[in-house]
């Protein structure tokens, strides 16, 4: 099984098909189209330089240990932990590792402005995972969908797959004309947490501290390391044209 969330005994609005549970499949559909998308756009632009397949692999490994972190700090038993994720702490875990090989293999390769697409449609086809399978849901609303127990809930499944894909076509436009490599990734992350941050407002998760849940303090976090890695990047490369 690829991963599972966290949802109410009976809620769903296609829990499975054919016995197999729907979230397995947009999950694994998302990866699937992601991966086609990034070789394809790798290929075009001629980007399997050296560390590419590092770079790749990394982002995939610590994203995947980055979204069991949220997990563990919610308290969350053992099984919730395995199959669980978080796609927050799966985007900061991935861009951690991705900083970490490249100053590890002392690697230049900036592969961001690929990725960045490649996630966001693989995230936008995920999403409606979430919502077949009824987690990541909403709180009660005077419309919406009932996921199972009578109540109308806002789609944030939807809401999340849609902003994605939007951010998928925007990013697709811009990765061979923007100058700067690598830049896209650090935008679509930023944007994703300022995004995340506010639909948290309608989403069904519990105050953690000073009235946000623990999502939208890791997107703060979020936000305040992206910016700072952009600015420090930016120093530098300053520091550098300056020479």
């Amino acid at each position: 099984m690829i991963d599972t969330h966290f949802k109410y005994s009976n809620f769903g609005i296609m829990p499975t098909i054919f016995g197999v549970p729907t979230y397995t499949i947009f999950v694994g559909l998302g990866i699937i189209a992601g991966i086609l998308y990034y070789l394809a756009g790798a290929e075009k632009g001629r980007s399997k330089s050296r560390g590419a397949i590092e770079i790749v692999s990394a982002a995939l490994i610590f994203g995947v240990i980055g979204s069991k972190i949220p997990l563990l700090i919610e308290g969350g038993d053992l099984k919730t932990i395995i199959f669980g994720k978080s796609i927050l702490g799966g985007l900061i875990g991935g861009m951690l590792g991705v900083m970490l090989i490249k100053r590890i293999m002392k690697i230049k390769t900036k592969m961001g402005n690929i990725i960045a697409p490649s996630a966001a449609l693989g995230m936008s086809i995920g999403r409606l995972g979430c919502f077949f399978n009824g987690c990541c849901f909403g709180k009660p609303a005077s419309w919406g969908v009932d996921f199972g127990d009578g109540i109308l809930r806002y789609p944030t499944q939807l809401f999340e797959a849609a902003f994605h894909l939007t951010a998928f076509f925007i990013l697709h436009q811009l990765k061979f004309k923007v100058k700067k490599p690598g830049i896209l990734f650090k935008y679509y992350v930023l944007s994703y947490f300022v995004f995340r941050f506010f639909i948290e407002f309608i989403r069904e998760n519990p105050i953690y501290y000073l009235g946000l849940t623990l999502y939208q303090l890791i997107c703060i976090a979020g936000i305040i390391f992206v910016v700072s890695i952009m600015i420090i990047n930016n120093k530098k490369e300053g520091a550098l044209n300056g020479r």
